[in-house]
């Protein structure tokens, strides 16, 4: 007869209240193989848990305490809203710190299977094998814990200690939390997983976390959706959820949709300021690493970094450590998608390639994400609410000696289909391939289709060209027009220029990587702000930037489906324009007169480089009337008109 417990237990400050007909059961020993009279070992607690327990920590000593994994594996996990809280460990205690700063957390238990014990994932009991079902997992594939159909599992505060393996039957590679069947809505945090508890040691396996797609014969695949690896959502505690992953072929291999990443070190020390690249330890020489993370199949509605919702955005952010090329024994990109829809994705307020103070660099020289297919948001979406916090930094192409022009990434993204719909707004970028992709893929052909479903004519250009005439006080120049009846919206970008980019110089970018290093401010091409009444053209009052004379800018044009300021608005950016100088231009309105003699009305105005225009409203289109300089007179009409007055 199991025990009721009616408790209310807080631990680093996240309260679990266990429900009425729920058991607390409690590690006392590191002992799995023979606990003594009285203990419970963690292997007892997996066998007796059931629906809505909670599995706590209580074994004597001061630890750290490592508990080997049984040879042949603890059981499948099949309770669902199971908790498994290493943080109940007495000396331990979740991390305080933000995510821009080392990660301060006291793990006092590890799961060790350095020794080779785990749960081999095929042929155990509770998947059929009769030919009606496939479970995604091979006899060449283990979990340390492994969770079976069983939903709304928490994992939080331990250690992942494993080793590489052949990844065979004889040698299974070895998955720190493995996610089996319908395994939904998991919430793995405050873990470290192939790191040991001194912070510096290296103990990785194969993955940290992994979940495939389970098969049914003539029914429908089933898979781990919603996982949370990190920050959950609106939590009340955002730091003490934070992970570190380091040393593992590759840090997540989910697939499924509806993931939310946040909150993570991936291949990043918890210091946040010394990566991890496999490609430069020998014993990864037969177990080529593999970026950070894979999603599959599906991938759609996941989110990595920040949610942008006013809840914990500045702390969803996740590090990420560098990857370099399969030419210097690395891997193609640092994030992939594949297979499936991969539709209305999220990758915002990242740090990739750099250390949590901004300024460490790491070894890296790839691109960021590949196989995108979708509708996809990278950085911003300007929807006014913590714009500031969503856009990523992005650091590339780094130490310059080993990236030489042969050896550079030659695409900011990898594998982007044609129908991809890309948002890329609001980040800070250094030393990237100028996005989205080469000119040159498909012998020009791709980025020509790629844009073709947003504008009117992609024969006339696909790049915004910003004019010479452009001042400190208005900017002025072109952008490809677009199919307003599937976009209607021009937002245009501008930003300083990452100076570092522009050094570079390979076939595809002759004029170097122009990208935007830092975002000054958007305008609506169109609107009652754009001086330039012709279709993409535009003339901007930009003395709010207070830029001076001289300052280079780069813009980009953002295709919108939605309206401005719509939260994952579906656009579509550009490539970044030509580097402009704008010279130093008037800052404030000349003195204007109006007068009037019977009909004639006269505007006046002192200094040059003016226009005069008209429109039938306020809000209307304006017009170039036919002036070259004050005074201008027409003639008053029973028609109501407006003017204004505006820089050429």
């Amino acid at each position: 007869m199991k025990k009721i417990v009616l408790s209310f237990l807080v631990l680093g400050s996240v309260a679990f209240v266990p429900s009425a007909d729920a058991t607390i059961i409690t590690v006392t020993t590191t002992n799995n193989a023979s606990p003594a009279a009285g203990e419970t070992s963690l292997l007892q607690a997996i066998t007796n848990a059931s629906d809505g327990d909670q599995i706590s920590f209580n074994i004597p000593g001061p630890g750290p305490h490592y508990i080997a994994t049984p040879s042949v594996g603890y059981p499948l996990i099949k309770a669902n809203n199971l908790v498994i809280d290493g943080y109940s460990q007495p000396g331990s205690s979740p991390n305080t710190n933000s995510i821009l700063a080392s990660n301060n957390a006291k793990i006092k238990v590890a799961l060790d299977s350095r020794g080779g014990g785990r749960l081999v994932l095929a042929n155990i009991a509770g998947i059929p094998l009769d030919g009606s079902s496939v479970p995604g997992y091979g006899d060449s594939e283990s979990g340390i814990l492994s969770i079976y159909n069983a939903t709304n599992v928490t994992v939080r505060g331990l250690a992942f200690l494993s080793k590489l393996t052949a990844g065979t039957s004889e040698d299974a590679a070895i998955y720190g939390v493995a996610l089996i069947r319908n395994a939904d809505g998991a919430h793995i945090n405050g873990c470290w997983f192939g790191v040991d508890l001194d912070g510096k040691t290296v103990a990785g396996g194969k993955a940290g976390v992994a979940g495939f797609r389970h098969r049914f014969a003539g029914g429908d695949d089933t898979y781990p959706d919603g996982t949370i690896v990190g920050v959950k959502a609106r939590s009340t505690n955002a730091p003490a959820q934070f992970n570190v992953f380091v040393g593992m072929q590759i840090c997540l291999a989910l697939e499924g949709e509806g993931f939310r990443i946040a909150g993570n070190f991936f291949n990043v020390f918890p210091d946040g300021v010394t990566d991890f690249n496999a490609a430069f330890d020998p014993k990864y020489a037969d177990n080529r690493a593999e970026g950070a993370m894979q999603i599959g199949r599906i991938g759609s509605k996941t989110v990595i970094g920040t949610d942008g919702d006013g809840n914990n955005d500045a702390d969803e952010r996740n590090v990420f450590g560098g990857v370099v090329p399969r030419s210097l024994g690395g891997y193609t990109h640092t994030i992939e998608f594949y297979g499936g829809e991969r539709n209305d994705i999220v990758l915002a307020g990242n740090y990739i390639g750099v250390g949590v103070d901004g300024t460490t660099r790491f070894t890296n020289g790839v691109p960021v994400v590949g196989g995108l297919q979708g509708n996809t948001q990278i950085g911003s979406d300007f929807d006014g609410k913590s714009d500031n916090l969503e856009g990523n930094v992005i650091f590339n192409n780094y130490p310059i000696k080993m990236f030489t022009p042969d050896v550079v990434a030659k695409d900011f993204l990898d594998g982007v289909g044609v129908d991809a719909n890309i948002s890329v707004r609001g980040n800070k970028l250094i030393n990237n391939f100028a996005p989205p992709v080469s000119p040159l893929r498909d012998e020009g052909k791709f980025i020509t289709n790629y844009y073709a479903k947003a504008l009117l004519d992609v024969s006339n250009g696909i790049v915004p060209v910003l004019s010479t005439n452009s001042t400190t006080a208005r900017l002025k120049g072109k952008v490809p027009v677009a199919d307003t009846d599937v976009y209607p919206f021009t937002v245009v970008d501008v930003y300083l220029p990452d100076p570092q980019g522009l050094t570079n110089s390979v076939a595809e970018l002759l004029g170097g990587f122009v990208q935007g290093l830092t975002y000054l401010g958007s305008f609506v091409e169109g609107s009652t702000n754009d001086f330039n009444a012709n279709p993409g053209e535009f003339d901007f009052d930009i003395a709010s930037l207070k830029i001076t004379a001289g300052t280079s800018l780069t813009i980009t044009a953002n295709y919108s489906q939605d309206p401005l300021g719509t939260h994952n608005a579906r656009t579509l950016t550009s490539p970044f324009s030509n580097v402009g100088q704008p010279k130093a231009g008037p800052v404030a309105p000349p003195p204007l007169s109006i007068s009037r003699n019977a009909k004639a009305i006269t505007i006046s105005w002192t200094g040059s480089g003016f226009v005069v225009q008209s429109a039938a409203s306020v809000t209307g289109t304006w017009k170039n009337e036919p002036t070259t300089g004050s005074p201008f007179t027409t003639q008053a009409t029973d028609v109501a008109k407006f003017f204004r007055l505006t820089s050429q």
